[in-house]
């Protein structure tokens, strides 16, 4: 089963057992998934990057419901726009992003829908992990590449970056293999020839959680001075 780099971003980003978001990547996950949308449609040749605009060059359909939304959206706008904005028009012009994407995986069968309910009677939805093997196999391939130096493919270089990006090092890696896992990372991304498409997306992707981390601390921080 292939996923998109946005499906396999996400089972990554969740906890299996519970069905939800990580704490650790809930504020970083959803603008990795804008930029993993990007880099889903630069693999499929449906847009490229020119003077740091992004341009569609090929307005078929990829058979992906989201991925041939966010090619729409490129496709119509009459001035080309940079990464930044694609990463931010994404979370706001695709409603429920995260949800899409989680109803995608269900379709598929690689995760469950399950009813639960707070203090016994708010209802919420939870998405436990129904197939383990795509999460299992994504896992294995990236410890390969990262702890036994296998070569990437330009996909997987791909969602090396977004990995890195959406803070999830943490998450797919021992303690005392973190920081070798970092370093390793950031090499790929810089020096590989898909490296600059794929630099520009992790660079914009880490300014902008970096942005409204900072911007929600002092939200918070004048909430507390009351």
């Amino acid at each position: 089963m292939e996923l998109t780099l946005a499906e396999e971003l996400l089972l990554l980003g969740m906890d299996d057992k519970s069905g939800e978001i990580l704490l650790s990547v809930s504020t970083a996950l959803p603008f990795g998934l804008a930029g993993a949308l990007l880099l889903d449609l630069y693999i499929a040749k449906k847009i490229e990057i020119r003077n740091e605009k992004i341009y569609a060059i090929d307005s078929s359909q990829t058979g992906n419901k989201l991925l041939d939304e966010a090619l729409g959206l490129i496709n119509v706008k009459v001035e080309p726009e940079n990464t930044s904005f694609w990463i931010k028009n994404f979370n706001s012009s695709i409603d429920d992003l995260t949800e899409k994407i989680i109803t995608s995986l269900v379709d598929r069968g690689v995760l469950k829908r399950e009813e639960k309910k707070i203090l016994w009677l708010i209802p919420v939805e939870r998405f436990p992990t129904q197939d383990p093997m795509p999460e299992v196999l994504s896992r294995i391939a990236i410890r390969r590449i990262v702890l036994e130096n296998e070569e990437p493919d330009n996909r997987t270089l791909a969602l090396l970056s977004l990995i890195k990006a959406s803070n999830l090092i943490d998450e797919l890696f021992l303690k005392e293999e973190r920081r070798q896992a970092a370093n390793i990372i950031e090499d790929y991304i810089k020096n590989e020839n898909i490296g600059k498409v794929v630099a520009d997306i992790n660079n914009e992707v880490t300014e902008i959680i970096a942005s409204s981390v900072a911007g929600s601390v002092a939200a918070a921080s004048v909430v507390g001075n009351f």
